[in-house]
């Protein structure tokens, strides 16, 4: 799965976050999005930390910088006005529109987790996970994901999540 915006190649990776101690909250629905490419800045500054300046982009649309992993922190993040996400009749093609502006298309397939279509469309928001430095591919990348989140390395939102009638 990928995507082009700015001729920016997207990996995504659609996926479910529960937790059994908090069932009232039931799933939410995610996608967690990397970049094929890494962009740092540096401050001159002495101690300064080299900033991911896809990430910085996304903070300064509405994203948050991800604290928790869990539902309860999920279901707390902004949900971004003028943002739209919406897959097709198929269900298999996801695009995510930023205003007038694709941010990301792609085919879900078989990767999507049982429940997840039904799960985004009660809800009606899919949570976005803007990640760097993860390989979605690999077998623990929720690890990846939660480490990522933990050295400032993932941004999140909300997005209006639709489906069309089938």
């Amino acid at each position: 799965m990928e995507a082009v915006i700015d001729e920016v190649t997207i990996w995504a990776s659609p996926g479910l976050v529960s937790d059994a101690a908090r069932p009232d909250l039931g799933e939410v629905a995610t996608l967690t999005v990397t970049f094929a490419v890494t962009v740092h800045t540096a401050d001159p500054h002495a101690g300064a930390e080299p900033v991911d300046a896809v990430l910085a982009m996304l903070l300064g649309r509405g994203f948050d910088l991800l604290t928790g992993y869990e539902p309860s922190d999920l279901v707390e993040l902004p949900v971004l006005e003028g943002w739209s996400a919406r897959v097709d009749r198929t269900g298999r093609l996801l695009d995510v529109h930023a205003g007038g502006e694709l941010f990301y298309s792609g085919d879900l397939g078989a990767a999507a987790p049982a429940g997840w279509h039904a799960t985004a469309a009660r809800r009606g928001r899919l949570v976005v996970l803007a990640v760097s430095q993860v390989d979605l591919f690999g077998d623990d990348r929720t690890d990846q994901i939660r480490d990522a989140q933990r050295s400032g390395r993932a941004v999140a939102a909300q997005i209006p999540y639709t489906e069309p009638p089938r």
